[in-house]
């Protein structure tokens, strides 16, 4: 049974799934194994028949802690103010809106359909007011629990509301010092102001370990998937249990812990160090089911290592071969692969693969034209007259990941016909020996990589070497792509012309 099916087994009645993501910074790949949990048990609840929705809280009015590595030192001034408070960094909007918008494109484009809640809007409606107030009169109570939970003391200053400073606009330094239902009085740190907040509207707010079970009790959640750091011992998600029994008198959401995706060579991904790949970034060099597939297929108990570069390609093969095994065209050991693919989905049943990517990779590198990549594609097994949207997009994905990602060893260019290259004399006794059989051949990537081997089993030469010898014709390396797949893909007029070439030019050099 899937992860998400396993999860939603027990579940009864109506669920609420929720997530949340800051927006501090770009919204990335890391961030989204936390959204795509949340889509997968939501998916996986309404496919048992249950009655769900889900929401993502975007908790904009959370302060900006520190000048990140992607700001210029202008920001230093607004560190502290709430992030939906700030100019973006474009000068367009705010700050939080600048890294918002992207995240809800690419949600978009991965077939992630989500009730966005800004967490200052719930505060500027007054939503937050009564958990507030309940809060407050338990401030004893709230402390007691925060400590003998977390096991670490709190300082001595705590404050169970922060509000923002009416005179400098930070709200990570102000302390309550009084309450006048429904006005908290407070003292800044920063600018030593003191003023008051009213808790009806968005003049403050809550810290995240009393902010978290309130948004349960207001919102009715009853499922949250979160990253490790919240789920450990003493960690947030404890406390919040416990101040959601105690202080709420509600029952916590059910929980899913996820470990992290590490970026190959660099660690977990985050936003502070500038260690990250957007989630827009992401889907620009990935087919979007790719995305969805990379959380479906892995246990959310187990971390993932993402590699942009060869990976990638690696990772979509691996797809390809689910999606392949679903429509009964190929095999993998995963029991679950039918529920992998059901939950990889981009809002409609998925359909068989034309072309793989990594065969689309090298298309695009010998046909930049259009009308000549149409006809390799179609000789691919591509069915439409025309490229379609669909494959134009793919187009654009590979183009992108090429441009960007891709490692040295996968890029080539196709050497014209009069190009000059240097080969030995094996290598030139293999080329002539095929260009005397291509004639006899069905122009199809099984038949050249068999009489290929053939030839190369005939002079008693190491395999590599020969297929070397027609890398170094065609794109002047010694490696290339899939040999077979590779000259099929070329006219075959253009490979014997070309091979006539060299050989020429070889027996000149010989002499």
């Amino acid at each position: 049974m899937h992860w998400a099916d396993a999860f939603a087994k027990n579940l009864k009645g109506f669920q609420r799934v929720s997530t949340g993501i800051s927006p501090s910074g770009p919204i990335h790949v890391g961030n989204m194994r936390e959204i795509l949990t949340g889509d997968m048990i939501y998916k996986a609840a309404v496919r048992k028949g249950l009655q769900a929705d889900f929401i993502y809280l975007c908790d904009d009015i959370d302060p900006l802690r520190k000048v990140y590595p992607f700001l210029s030192n202008d920001y230093e001034k607004y560190v502290g103010r709430p992030l939906y408070r700030i100019p973006s960094p474009d000068g367009q909007g705010t700050y939080s809106e600048h890294f918002l918008g992207p995240f809800l494109e690419t949600l978009d484009t991965i077939n992630v359909k989500v009730n966005v809640i800004k967490t200052s809007e719930m505060y500027r409606t007054g939503r937050f007011a009564d958990v507030i107030r309940t809060i407050i009169q338990n401030k004893e109570k709230a402390a007691r629990i925060l400590t003998e939970v977390s096991g670490r003391e709190l300082e001595k200053d705590w404050s169970p509301y922060q509000a923002i400073c009416s005179n400098c606009g930070s709200i990570a330094k102000t302390r309550m010092i009084g309450f006048e239902d429904p006005f908290v009085l407070y003292r800044c740190g920063s600018c030593q102001h003191e003023g008051k907040a009213d808790i009806r509207k968005d003049d403050g707010k809550l810290p995240w370990r009393l902010e978290w079970p309130a948004k349960w009790k207001i919102l009715n959640v009853t499922v949250e998937p979160f990253g490790k750091d919240h789920g450990a011992a003493g960690g947030s998600y404890d406390t919040g249990k416990a101040i959601a029994s105690e202080i709420f008198s509600i029952t916590p959401p059910a929980p899913l812990l996820y470990e992290w995706i590490l970026l190959k060579g660099k660690g977990a991904m985050h936003s502070s160090t500038g260690n990250v790949i957007p989630a827009e970034e992401f889907v620009r060099f990935t087919p979007p089911m790719v995305l969805r597939f990379l959380i479906a297929k892995n246990n959310p108990s187990r971390h993932i290592d993402l590699d942009p570069a060869m990976g990638l390609l690696n990772l979509v093969d691996e797809f390809e071969k689910y999606l392949a095994a679903y429509f009964g065209k190929d095999t993998v050991s995963d029991p679950d692969f039918r529920d992998v693919v059901w939950f990889s989905s981009i809002g409609k049943e998925p359909s068989p693969q034309d072309v793989s990517f990594r065969h689309l990779v090298n298309l695009v590198q010998i046909y930049p034209e259009g009308s000549k990549l149409l006809n390799a594609l179609k000789k691919s097994g591509y069915s439409a007259d025309s490229i379609d949207s669909d494959m134009q997009h793919l187009i654009g994905v590979a183009r992108y990941w090429l441009d960007t990602y891709a490692p040295e060893n996968v890029k080539f260019r196709l050497l014209g016909e009069d190009e000059p290259v240097s080969l030995d004399h094996t290598g030139s006794s293999i080329i002539a020996a095929f260009l005397e059989r291509m004639d006899s051949l069905e122009w199809n990537p099984d038949d050249i990589h068999n009489a290929v081997h053939e030839i190369i089993k005939k002079f008693n030469a190491e395999p590599s070497a020969g297929f070397s010898a027609f890398y170094r014709v065609f794109i002047g390396r010694e490696r290339g792509p899939r040999l077979g797949y590779f000259l099929s893909n070329l006219d075959r007029s253009f490979v014997k012309r070309r091979i006539g070439f060299v050989l020429s030019t070889s027996s000149q050099a010989h002499q």
